[in-house]
């Protein structure tokens, strides 16, 4: 319905207008459109009706819109090529996206978002580093990519695991060396100085593999020295010999004096996208997928 109150017709009967104008027979244009040659007929009658009037002449080279119907012809026209590009605008990606990721990974996806944004130039990616899980509808968030899994609440998320990311116990080999006897006590002893990340935001509502470990299942035991809620600090706290730290393996080796302790004990977190979109569109599918091909390329 139009502002001044007149009806507008639906676009199915438009396209069946354009169809018959383009190839002149019922029966292509039919078969092009994917209808039968009756719906075709009854939707140009109903067009027709619209109007309150014929629309198309027979003539040699078969059914043609009258000639005084030039505007209208150009009007449809207009409006199919206005469809064409709201599809295909959803489908190349326009607008801005909003992104929220911890900080390591956003520094190792990085490669992923300039090749999407090469793919895509009309798109604009808004990376925001989160310290704890945030709500995507609430804090007007699109996508976030987590060490864990929504569980509740996520009727209107669509989730995608990306791959697995191994965490260890890794300290730098000036501590572990000044630390060598230290399995020789007795256990519940203080025997190290322990790298925290603080986790005291809420994430009850998801499957959190890393909230879940603890430092026994590594075999160790001390106290708490420091805490941070970013692995990169932790990271490069525990390089710099303050103590034993839960790190991802692909951080942990960006720092060459970093060693695993112990060397073969890890636990399998788990990488997670998070959307509100319905991931369909080329670019989406894109994301997700170059997101899973670069997390494949860190150490296992």
């Amino acid at each position: 319905m139009t502002r001044d109150g007149t009806a507008s017709p639906p676009w199915d009967l438009i396209r069946a207008f354009l169809a018959l104008q383009r190839h002149g027979s019922y029966e292509v244009a039919a078969d092009l459109e994917g209808i039968d040659d009756s719906t075709l007929r009854r939707r140009i009658r109903q067009l027709e009706q619209h109007f309150g009037r014929a629309l198309f002449v027979r003539a040699e080279s078969g059914w043609r819109a009258s000639a005084d119907l030039q505007p209208l012809i150009a009007t449809a026209q207009r409006m199919e090529e206005a469809a064409r590009s709201f599809c295909q605008d959803h489908q190349s990606g326009i607008g801005t996206i909003r992104i929220s990721v911890m900080d390591v990974f956003a520094q190792r996806f990085a490669p992923v978002f300039a090749a999407l944004s090469d793919k895509y130039p009309r798109l604009v990616f808004t990376l925001t580093t989160e310290a704890h899980f945030v709500n995507l509808e609430q804090d007007q968030v699109d996508i976030a990519v987590r060490l864990a899994r929504p569980e509740r609440n996520s009727n209107s998320l669509r989730v995608r695991k990306l791959g697995n990311v191994p965490v260890g116990a890794y300290g730098s080999r000036t501590y572990l060396a000044g630390h060598a006897d230290a399995s020789a006590r007795e256990p519940g002893e203080h025997e190290h100085q322990l790298l925290a990340m603080n986790l005291q935001f809420f994430h009850q509502d998801h499957d959190f593999i890393y909230a879940q470990m603890d430092w026994a299942h590594f075999g160790l035991a001390g106290r708490v020295h420091l805490q941070s809620d970013s692995f990169a600090p932790l990271a490069r706290l525990c390089a710099l010999g303050q103590g034993l730290a839960l790190l991802p393996r692909f951080l942990a080796a960006e720092h060459p004096q970093l060693l695993a302790h112990p060397a073969d004990v890890f636990v399998n977190t788990e990488l997670w996208l998070v959307s509100r979109f319905d991931m369909h569109a080329a670019w989406q599918r894109d994301l997700a997928d170059l997101l899973q091909l670069e997390l494949a390329r860190w150490p296992q």
